[in-house]
């Protein structure tokens, strides 16, 4: 059962484990004015939304427009950027995934861009890029926040810091190119969750298989620890990798003493999300898009 977030907060008050000092190196939650939130069910809706003429053409327009003339390279600064996670830890009730408009237009295009033919006119493919574009981006997000849900449960039984310790000693000091090993198995799930998402069901195959060739190619372009995301997309990789990391954040060290096999007795339990990410999900709006994907939803 999904935990209130505000009885989360209260509990790690009560510890002393909240910090205000944003430990965390992601962008701070943005002002009301420029957040909205928003339901990932009004982008489970496989048929083209009915919206608007002019907004839905000015959106296809848009995606159509980085299908023929954008490029992979600005890519590279959606991931934890243009999309990002705000901890409980740091953000209190401004906690949750925030993603831009901006990046999902950009990254619908670029899966568009590897339909066959190369661009489409057709509205119900560039509605299955835009969705699939927020689900990848969530995907990437939602796996901060059963990492942190991992560690919040650590805390509530041990009754000490481990979130904030292991942000500081290990998440923010990379020893090597697979470091940090969280970013590489956020990664890693953008492909996994695909699979058994059913905001995805009925997605056009084509824009399935373009996706999976936009992630493919694009995450090992990542930085370090982003690029180990396709090498741990593998079943054994990713709970190997998953076992490590659960090692890290209890020891607050990127080399632990122990190999981590013993988590994989209740991994698939405590790392699910303790709180219910999905409704804590917001648009970040730019003042160019100004919110018309936000339009298109039902």
């Amino acid at each position: 059962m999904k935990k209130k977030p505000e009885d989360v907060i209260v509990a790690l008050e009560e510890l002393d484990l909240l910090d205000y000092r944003s430990a965390v190196n992601w962008p701070e939650p943005p002002s009301g004015e420029e957040r909205r939130r928003f339901s990932l069910r009004s982008f489970g809706q496989s048929s083209a939304p009915k919206a608007d003429p002019e907004l839905w053409g000015s959106v296809v327009a848009e995606v159509e427009s980085v299908a023929h003339f954008g490029s992979d390279e600005a890519l590279h600064e959606v991931l934890d950027v243009l999309a990002w996670y705000a901890p409980i830890h740091t953000a209190r009730e401004d906690w949750g995934i925030y993603i831009r408009e901006s990046a999902v237009l950009h990254l619908a295009g670029r899966i568009v861009a590897r339909l066959p033919g190369g661009t489409t006119a057709d509205h119900a493919m560039v509605w299955g890029a835009i969705r699939s574009a927020v689900f990848c981006l969530y995907h990437h997000e939602a796996f901060h926040h059963y990492v942190e849900s991992f560690a919040i449960r650590l805390e509530l039984i041990e009754g000490k810091s481990r979130y904030l310790p292991y942000h500081l000693n290990v998440y923010s000091r990379p020893g090597n190119s697979d470091e940090p090993l969280e970013e590489g198995l956020a990664c890693a799930e953008q492909l996994r969750r695909r699979r058994k998402e059913k905001g995805l069901k009925g997605l056009p195959h084509e824009v399935h298989l373009a996706t999976e060739r936009l992630l493919k190619e694009w995450i090992p372009t990542l930085g370090q620890g982003y690029r180990q995301g396709v090498a741990l997309a593998d079943d054994d990789a990713f709970h190997e990798g998953r076992n490590r990391l659960s090692s890290q954040i209890q020891s607050g060290s990127p080399i632990p003493t122990d190999d981590g096999s013993r988590w994989h007795l209740i991994a698939n339990e405590v790392h699910k999300g303790l709180c219910r990410c999905r409704s804590a999900t917001y648009w970040v709006l730019d003042r160019h898009h100004l919110g018309r994907i936000t339009g298109l939803g039902r």
